[in-house]
């Protein structure tokens, strides 16, 4: 099964620069319409997700395969009189991953500000002193600077709720050599890569069973948008792609092998699905590293454990870094959309 590098890995590094914090996810949207446009109806639910379906040469057993649109982010909690935002996470973003860089916030245009600790060259009066004397750095100890009163802020239209993303800049990715791509929000802009390459390919040649290929909103807190878009569908069965966490604790490293897990924190995923996958890897070329996972949920599991849908698996490609600046093989983005095209090509395990 052959899929074009080359184009893949160009999509890939467009959708890493879009904005797209959970539930505010218009840029990615514009982005996938016109990546997909010639390959059918896009159509967007009521949950914010993007569907596009293929009918496939048999009936029954039908497949969605999701990848999630939003990214890990800030809410600002509140605007202080002299213009400082206080900010609260969005999803599973931590203080000490990001540290003191530029941002934007989303109002009626693109604030820029800077997360900020403040001065270090100070006693413990001051936030960061404590910091310097090991204490944990937690979301109540930053601020996001915009070095604009609260007045010029309001008119700016920032105010509580609003999203706050890192800065378009500090998105751009880089390369390790030839093969690692690094970025962030490679969770699960590659996902969506994926599903695009395999948007063309079904658009060639029709899937065995019908496919619904879902770029699924608010994955980040808590699988919402998959949810409710895959239990809308005639789908028996549901595939996520997204990154899967290189660690020793799970066995998984770095490399073109994609990752499918077998169990996590929401469920479990089809034996006979990861069974039939390993399969398939094995006549493509490749192995797979299978996987229990922990601290970790994906669109499947949750859509499965919310009666969605009847069986679940993951194809995910390996990072490090998850949640930060993250470092994955584009080896193992490639083969995932491989993998993920002869299983719908060839269901049946």
């Amino acid at each position: 099964m052959n899929v074009d590098r080359s184009l893949l890995l160009s999509d890939l590094e467009r959708l890493l620069v879009a904005h797209g914090p959970s539930g505010v996810e218009e840029e990615v949207d514009a982005l996938l319409r016109e990546m997909l446009h010639s390959c059918g109806e896009i159509r967007q639910d009521a949950a914010g997700s993007l569907v596009l379906h293929f009918p496939g040469r048999r009936s029954g057993g039908a497949f969605a395969v999701t990848a999630h649109k939003d990214e890990i982010c800030m809410i600002v909690k509140r605007v202080e009189a002299e213009g400082r935002l206080r900010v609260q996470p969005v999803g599973g973003l931590h203080p000490w991953a990001v540290g003191e860089t530029p941002v934007e916030i989303l109002a009626d245009e693109a604030v820029p500000g800077v997360l900020s600790i403040g001065s270090k060259h100070v006693s413990g009066e001051s936030p960061a002193g404590a910091l310097k004397s090991g204490a944990a750095l937690t979301w109540e100890k930053m601020h996001v600077e915009t070095k604009l009163d609260a007045e010029s802020l309001e008119r700016l239209g920032v105010r509580p709720g609003r999203r706050v993303v890192l800065a378009r800049g500090r998105k751009a990715p880089m390369w390790l050599g030839e093969e690692f791509l690094c970025g962030y929000n490679l969770d699960c802009r590659a996902g969506l890569a994926v599903l695009v390459a395999a948007a063309r390919q079904l658009q060639r040649e029709p899937p065995d069973r019908d496919v619904y290929l879902v770029a699924s909103a608010e994955e980040e807190i808590g699988g919402l948008g998959a949810i409710w878009s895959v239990g809308q569908l005639a789908a028996e069965t549901v595939i996520a792609l997204d990154l899967a966490p290189v660690a020793d604790e799970y066995q998984i490293v770095n490399s073109a092998d994609p990752v499918l897990p077998c169990k996590d924190v929401s469920g479990l995923y089809s034996q006979p699905l990861v069974d039939h996958l390993t399969g398939l890897a094995g006549g493509l070329g490749f192995g797979v590293q299978t996987a229990v996972l922990t601290s970790y949920a994906s669109d499947a599991t949750l859509a499965k454990a919310a009666g969605s849908a009847g069986r679940a698996a993951l194809v995910a490609y390996p990072g490090d870094n998850t949640h930060g600046y993250e470092i994955c093989h584009a080896g193992a983005i490639v083969n995932c959309a491989r993998l993920l095209l002869a299983l719908l090509y060839d269901p049946r395990g």
